[in-house]
């Protein structure tokens, strides 16, 4: 998996390619040169990959905003190191991919989870990260890391700017959505179903759209 690095690279230094096409992560990058050279000194976003891109969020209150989703039932939701935020981001303790978020220097994370009567979960997680394309690598190297371990790519129609993947034995959803420094993240397993996890998503960002304007 590959939290993007400062120079274009990933949480283990690496960026992970799905076939036919450039790294998720790269595709990240160009976006934002192409995005700095239609609008030069007027704006897209960020004018480089170093740039936050926008104000960082208040990610605790963005987990605590979330209703519980019908029957699901959970955690407030808390502050996260860079260990929560491992094991938010894949439902397993991970020492290594901890220490590579840590060096990643997030300045802020919170996470939250719920568990369904059926077994399911979700959790969710909001971050802060030093710019805008470390943000946007979040999503899109957690999704390749579930495509190569038998998951396709996975974005919602009305989501076009999420970054995600789902796999169906064991089932899991993960998305990705990022606004400026900030990264939003969701993931489910089990008999959570795909709308819960949009509208998981959906929410954190209109409450972060609050916090930053």
């Amino acid at each position: 998996m590959a939290i993007a690095a400062p120079q274009g690279g990933g949480v283990d230094g690496r960026l992970r390619a799905p076939a036919g096409g450039y790294p998720l992560g790269v595709r990240a990058a160009l976006a934002l040169v192409a995005c700095a050279l239609v609008a030069g000194l007027s704006g897209c976003g960020p004018q480089g990959p170093a740039e936050e891109g926008g104000d960082p969020g208040r990610p605790v209150e963005i987990v605590a905003a979330l209703p519980s989703p019908g029957a699901l039932r959970g955690d407030p939701g808390a502050d996260a190191d860079p260990s929560d935020l491992a094991r938010a981001f894949t439902g397993r303790d991970d020492a290594g991919l901890a220490e590579v978020i840590a060096s990643r220097t997030p300045s802020a994370a919170a996470a939250r989870s719920w568990r369904a009567p059926g077994g399911g979960t979700l959790t969710v997680a909001a971050s802060v990260w030093p710019s805008h394309l470390i943000a946007t690598g979040v999503g899109a190297d957690l999704a390749a890391r579930l495509v190569a371990d038998g998951g396709a790519a996975w974005t919602p129609g009305d989501l076009p700017g999420a970054r995600g993947a789902r796999r169906e034995l064991p089932r899991e959803l993960r998305l990705g959505l990022s606004q400026g420094p900030n990264a939003l993240y969701v993931r489910a397993t089990g008999d959570v179903s795909e709308q819960v996890a949009v509208r998981a998503i959906e929410r954190m960002a209109l409450v972060l759209e609050g916090q930053t304007g």
